[in-house]
């Protein structure tokens, strides 16, 4: 013998679909809501590198050059040489050569190397030294210096500052 469906059973199966279907409204309303909030946070505040890439794109030659040098220089910045190279035929090499000269890891190894084998180190080769070292990635030999300019001139700022930098 079939028994008559309940109608309270069949009240409750309803509830659960709606109050599911609801749930379903809700999270798809809250997921649009958060990503037309991260395009309107995107466009309205962009970054250098979202600027930079819209300027390399942009129709006036001009804007697109100071994008191209200005993503060369992030590139650079970042120590991404392969990408870089690319962009350097289409730059002026007046405008790249100082800035290269002062990022590229040969260099700046040269560079540590002169200051290093300085015999009378001052507070301000000990400065350099230290920058050279965190463009570098050499953090250790970084803290090293900036130690040894502290104890030179202890009541510096600027050394303060880089110090607490690079203990953190």
């Amino acid at each position: 013998m079939k028994q008559k469906p309940n109608n309270k059973n069949r009240h409750v199966k309803e509830d659960v679909a709606l109050a599911t279907g609801g749930l379903k409204i809700f999270i798809i309303f809250i997921l649009i809501f958060t990503i037309v909030l991260n395009f309107f946070v995107l466009t309205s505040i962009p970054d250098i590198f979202t600027v930079s890439k819209k300027q390399l794109f942009s129709l006036n030659q001009g804007d697109g050059y100071s994008g191209r040098l200005n993503l060369w220089r992030l590139l650079v910045q970042n120590n991404d040489w392969v990408n870089a190279a690319k962009l350097e035929s289409k730059l002026n090499s007046t405008e790249i050569s100082d800035y290269k000269f002062n990022y590229q890891p040969s260099e700046l190894q040269k560079k540590a190397d002169s200051l290093d084998s300085k015999t009378k180190k001052s507070v301000e080769d000990y400065i350099e030294l230290s920058r050279t070292y965190i463009l570098l990635n050499q953090k250790q030999n970084a803290i090293d210096s900036i130690q040894k300019a502290r104890q030179l001139d202890p009541i510096r700022d600027d050394v303060d500052r880089l110090y607490y930098s690079l203990s953190k």
